[in-house]
């Protein structure tokens, strides 16, 4: 097929991509952003109290699959754990940027155009993934390159008739379930449901070969949830989305229907409104002005079905947020850069001017932007952490704030203590020591120490003879 972007080669946009990806790293060293500590934490416990199946946060169980923490783990040791919070962020950034990369390998088995399947990864891998999700150290991203592993392998066995191609997906599925919830298997279902739609596909998909290896990914399923996990991952995704949909009002609901689409625009800025503006200016283009692809040689229609599918639970259900359909995010990326690229040379090489421009304020965030936003308005984690731990020395120290304040200075403490044990949950009886909490919560202890984190306080309580240590400060409901 026939190059629309003579100007630029495919060498030239994947150098451009590895200039993109490496400008995940920028942002390696930024202190704890959000709820990033839960998988550091429960690593380090993983870790230390040698349970490698059933995770724990502050000692108690936590209802995820290990997945992400066998690959933090490992590389958490190499590192130290002292870098843990850096080696979940690496294993963040790779797996973003191997999505790009397995989007790219579609988009060339599809189309057989090797520069739109590199300007289809680059495209991905300029807005939201670039900025934030890229690199953030939550299972999201790994589960996004799971799940749309599978899919693609499904997708590529069917045009290429390569039945083994189905195996590689249901280990990055069952990989997918482990890393994250039971809706990988959803996000592929439909997937799945959608490309038996053409006739020619049937053949692959239904082979026994391929039926062989669904019942493989389903017997994995059902054996880990027995015998490993014990049920303990079972309930928790039907839980979250029960409880969210008990608490959720009709305004909830209402606003869902037209926030949910336009932040989703907006997290591809700025690909998704240059391919709006380009698909409105050439509606009435000639086919002259038109190269590249015909509709008939792209699977528009099949890639706009599975996308939006799945994406109609997300935007109608209430209480959704953006990466609850990241795995979504390559398939998006690819309407977008089909889009582009069916617009003409001079449209696509004005695109790449701008993902030029995304990248290098990438740059200049992850450099400068984002380290001074976070001293300033986050407060310093690591210093408190130490501070704490020089004040309770001698006596019991424990945690029941699961605030995403509370997570990052427990995830410093418990890499100060190491090798030791971590920060735990208080036992249901203890009368001296100290307790991290949200809240001056008199139940707990008294209130012997206030710091303010950003917009936030954490309290340190005390019990017993460790008030002895300070003036005991009155709570403020009296």
């Amino acid at each position: 097929m026939e190059s629309a972007a003579a100007y630029k080669s495919t060498r030239t946009l994947w150098w451009l991509y590895a200039v993109a990806a490496f400008s995940l790293l920028t942002t390696l060293h930024l202190p704890y952003v959000g709820e990033e500590a839960v998988y550091t934490i429960t690593s380090l416990e993983m870790w230390v109290n040698r349970e490698f199946f059933l995770t724990t946060l502050y000692g108690t169980g936590y209802p995820r699959p290990p997945f992400l923490n066998w690959l933090i783990v490992p590389l958490a040791n190499l590192l130290g754990w002292e870098h843990v919070l850096q080696a979940s962020r690496l294993v963040t950034a790779a797996a973003t940027v191997a999505t790009g990369l397995v989007l790219a390998w579609l988009t060339a088995h599809l189309t057989r155009n090797r520069a739109l399947a590199a300007f289809a990864a680059l495209v991905f891998l300029s807005g939201d993934a670039l900025f934030y999700r890229g690199w953030l150290a939550y299972a999201d991203s790994l589960f996004t390159l799971c799940v749309f592993t599978a899919i693609a392998c499904a997708w590529v066995a069917a045009e290429r008739n390569r039945t083994w191609l189905v195996w590689i997906g249901m280990v990055a599925l069952t990989c997918g379930f482990l890393t994250k919830v039971q809706t990988a298997y959803i996000f592929y279902g439909v997937a799945f449901m959608v490309l038996l739609y053409r006739r020619d596909y049937r053949r692959v998909l239904l082979h026994p070969g391929s039926i062989a290896a669904h019942l493989a990914g389903i017997a994995a399923f059902v054996l880990w949830n027995l015998y490993a996990a014990r049920g303990a991952h079972s309930t928790g995704a039907v839980t979250d989305i029960v409880l969210k949909i008990q608490t959720a009002g009709v305004a909830a609901y209402l606003n869902q229907l037209w926030t949910f689409p336009l932040e989703t625009f907006l997290r591809f800025l700025p690909a998704s409104a240059l391919a709006a503006y380009f698909w409105y200016r050439g509606r009435n283009a000639s086919p002259e002005a038109r190269t590249i692809i015909t509709q008939d040689a792209f699977p528009l229609a099949l890639l706009a079905w599975m996308t939006a599918l799945n994406f109609l639970p997300y935007w109608w259900g209430p209480q959704s947020h953006i990466r609850y359909i990241m795995p979504l995010y390559p398939l998006i990326t690819l309407i977008i850069a089909y889009v582009i690229w069916q617009s003409g040379q001079k449209r696509v090489r004005i695109a790449t001017g701008w993902l030029i421009v995304a990248i290098a304020l990438k740059y200049v965030l992850g450099l400068w932007a984002f380290p001074a936003y976070q001293e300033k308005f986050r407060g310093n984690y690591a210093a408190t952490a130490a501070d704490i731990l020089e004040k309770t020395r001698g006596f019991p120290l424990y945690v029941t704030d699961v605030s995403a304040t509370g997570l990052s200075v427990a995830a410093n403490i418990d890499t100060l203590l190491y090798p030791g044990k971590p920060i735990q949950w208080p036992p249901g009886v203890w009368d001296n020591g100290f307790v991290l909490s949200y809240t001056a919560n008199p139940e707990l202890g008294q209130v012997s120490q206030r710091y303010r984190l950003g917009g936030n306080e954490l309290y340190l309580l005390c019990r017993g003879a460790a008030c002895g240590r300070f003036t005991i400060y009155p709570s403020p409901n009296h």
